[in-house]
């Protein structure tokens, strides 16, 4: 979507540029501000929500790694204890690497620390010689406390992307509306001024660069995009972008760009899979033919 946005704000800067020429038709001057209107707030809408995400998950990782390394250093301290004693519950309690505790749910990592420390600190004493000590258990509360904090605020701007992306979907929508007007009234000048014309229709050409003709002539008909990540903004790559009810499916590349290309117009259902994130569905998908619809998306990662 950034991108599209980027090559809409490339095509008013040109009709903006030219405003003198613009006067053949009195109501293209108001669908050009209308344009400009809408996507200053697709613009501002985008910022807020790269930034207020890529901060929170920021602060969040960063008292995650913390909480990890603290526990990690009772881990080995309790674990060496429970070897050489033959504690066998102590260390089925313990056994937990970097990975393991990396990998674990946001709540699950909480649970897990807390019934960790609970088990130890009923031997913590017997532990003294392995580096153990009642204020490295005490220490770790803290850490625990900010890190359950942090979640909240996190998942308040999951939430807040969800809307931001429903925002966004209904302006570019807008847009898309206006240009199809704006592009109506500037055929009127084709003839009388078809440089100009055609500087405009080239431009609109690189706005909707899936829609352009393959090199045989022949226009692809299907759907593309780029999906994200919900939680961080990034581009997500691996995710497996398929057409309900056919055998069209592809992967999203490194840049989480994905292409299907589909054999007629009609009304399609999508759906992308993820292992360690929420199935995405979107339904009444409306493809013409020898046209690519555009669907960007983001995938939310499980809880």
């Amino acid at each position: 979507m950034i991108n599209k946005h980027r090559m809409l704000v490339a095509v008013l800067d040109f009709l903006d540029k030219n405003e003198s020429k613009l006067t053949f038709a009195p109501a293209l001057l108001g669908y050009v501000d209308s344009a400009q209107d809408t996507l200053a707030r697709i613009g501002s809408t985008q910022e807020a929500q790269l930034s207020s995400s890529e901060g929170y998950t920021q602060t969040k990782e960063a008292i995650q790694q913390q909480v990890i390394g603290s526990m990690l250093d009772i881990i080995r301290r309790a674990k060496a204890f429970a070897f050489v004693t033959n504690d066998l519950i102590l260390k089925q309690a313990v056994n937990y690497t970097y990975n393991k505790l990396n990998k674990l749910p946001q709540d699950s990592l909480i649970d897990v620390c807390n019934k960790i420390v609970s088990d130890c600190k009923p031997k913590v004493d017997l532990m003294a010689d392995y580096g153990l000590t009642p204020a490295m258990l005490e220490a770790i509360e803290p850490e625990l406390a900010a890190y359950a904090a942090a979640l909240p605020g996190t998942k308040q701007v999951i939430a807040s992307r969800k809307t931001a992306t429903a925002e966004l979907k209904v302006l570019f929508a807008e847009v898309d509306h206006t240009f199809k007007r704006i592009d109506a009234l500037m055929d009127i000048i084709s003839a009388a001024d078809p440089l100009f014309y055609q500087e405009y229709k080239n431009l609109r050409v690189i706005d909707d660069l899936r829609r352009k003709s393959s090199s045989n002539g022949v226009k692809t008909t299907g759907i593309a995009g780029v999906v994200s990540n919900l939680e961080t903004g990034l581009k997500q790559a691996g995710v497996l972008v398929s057409v309900v009810g056919t055998n069209f499916s592809t992967l999203t590349d490194a840049e989480g760009n994905y292409t299907l290309s589909l054999k007629e117009a009609g009304v399609y259902s999508l759906k992308a899979e993820l292992k360690g994130y929420n199935d995405y569905e979107e339904e009444d998908i409306e493809v013409n033919q020898g046209e690519m619809t555009t669907v960007d998306f983001d995938m939310e990662p499980l809880a």
